[in-house]
C-alpha cells in the first residue's frame, strides 16, 4: 500500500515537469548564449560603490611592469654635444632625459649619476656612458664620457673652441689628445683614437673617445692614472764635439768603473765562519761551477 501512495505523487510529477523543461530547453539556451547589453551593463556599474582614487591609481615604481613611461633608456634622442657637454645641468635635468641613471660615489665630496647615451644617428653623435658628477651644493663639477664615434671633428671643435683645449703631441700619429694642463698638472683631457678594425657597416664605431671635462676654473688635477703625459722633446739630431764632450764621462771615470771589483762572496760569509777547504775551492778563479 506505500509503494502505490507513494507512486503516484511522483508519476503525476513526472507527467507534467518533463513536457514543461523539454519545451523551455531552447529559452534556457537562448538566454545562456545572449549578450548583456550596454544599457544593462552600465545601469549594474551605477549600483556598484565609487572607489576613491588613491585605490584606482596605479602603483608608481620602477620595479613595476606596468610603470608607464615614455623615455627610452639611452635617454632623449638627438641630442647635440652642445647640450650634454654644458655645466648649468641639474641632477633633475639628468633625472627626466633618462629612464635609467646608476648613481655611485665615485669620488669623495661627489655624487656621480651615469647614464648610456646615444646623442643620435649621424655620423659625429656618440654612443657610450656619460658621467655627471655634481658636488654637496648641486653643482655639476666634472663630465665623464667613455664610448665609440664615427667622427671626432664636432668633439674637438666644441672643447676647442668653448673650453679651450689644445692640441698635445702623441707617440702614435693617428691618436688625438687635448687638454687643459698647466707644467705638470692636467685638468680636463680629451683622448682619441682609432679603432683597430674599421668595418663599413659600423662606421660609428671607427673611433674610441676617453672625455674628462671639468668645470672652468677648477683648481683640482685629474688623478695620475687618468692623465697621459705627452711626449719628452728629443734631443737635437746634431750636436757638437763639445756638447757630446759634456754629456759623455771622462775616460778615466770610465775605466775606473770598469776595474771597480764587483761585490764576491767574501761579502757575504766572513771567512772564519768558512770551512778552510771550502775557502780553498772558492779562492780558485780557474773553477767554473
Amino acid at each position: 500500500m506505500f509503494s502505490r501512495l507513494l507512486g503516484a505523487p511522483v508519476l503525476l510529477a513526472a507527467a507534467v515537469g518533463v513536457p514543461y523543461m523539454a519545451t523551455q530547453e531552447t529559452n534556457l539556451d537562448a538566454s545562456w548564449d545572449s549578450k548583456p547589453s550596454q544599457a544593462d551593463i552600465s545601469a549594474n556599474a551605477s549600483d556598484l560603490p565609487k572607489l576613491s582614487p588613491e585605490l584606482t591609481q596605479q602603483p608608481q615604481g620602477p620595479s613595476n611592469p606596468i610603470y608607464a613611461t615614455t623615455t627610452p633608456l639611452e635617454g632623449v634622442r638627438s641630442m647635440s654635444l652642445s647640450e650634454i657637454f654644458r655645466f648649468d645641468i641639474s641632477k633633475e635635468w639628468v633625472y627626466q632625459r633618462w629612464a635609467r641613471k646608476s648613481t655611485a660615489l665615485a669620488e669623495l665630496g661627489l655624487f656621480g649619476i651615469r647614464v648610456p647615451l646615444v646623442s643620435g644617428t649621424r655620423l659625429q653623435v656618440l654612443a657610450g656612458s656619460l658621467t655627471y658628477y655634481f658636488d654637496s651644493n648641486g653643482l655639476l663639477q666634472r663630465i665623464s664620457f667613455y664610448g665609440n664615434t664615427g667622427d671626432t671633428t664636432g668633439l674637438v671643435m666644441l672643447v676647442v673652441n668653448r673650453y679651450g683645449f689644445q692640441r698635445q703631441a702623441t707617440p702614435i700619429a693617428s691618436e688625438q689628445l687635448y687638454q687643459i694642463r698647466n707644467e705638470t698638472q692636467v685638468f680636463s683631457e680629451l683622448h682619441t683614437r682609432p679603432a683597430p678594425v674599421l668595418w663599413a657597416n659600423a662606421p660609428h664605431k671607427s673611433f674610441t673617445v676617453e672625455l674628462e671635462l671639468q668645470r672652468p676654473g677648477s683648481s683640482e688635477p685629474l688623478m695620475a692614472q687618468n692623465v697621459r703625459h705627452p711626449p719628452e722633446a728629443a734631443q737635437p739630431a746634431h750636436q757638437t764635439p763639445a756638447e757630446v764632450a759634456q754629456q759623455s764621462p771622462p775616460p778615466e771615470e770610465e775605466q775606473a768603473a770598469e776595474n771597480e771589483e764587483k761585490p764576491g762572496w767574501k761579502t757575504f760569509f766572513p771567512r772564519s765562519r768558512v770551512p778552510r777547504q771550502q775557502v780553498e775551492s772558492l779562492d780558485k778563479r780557474d773553477r767554473y761551477w
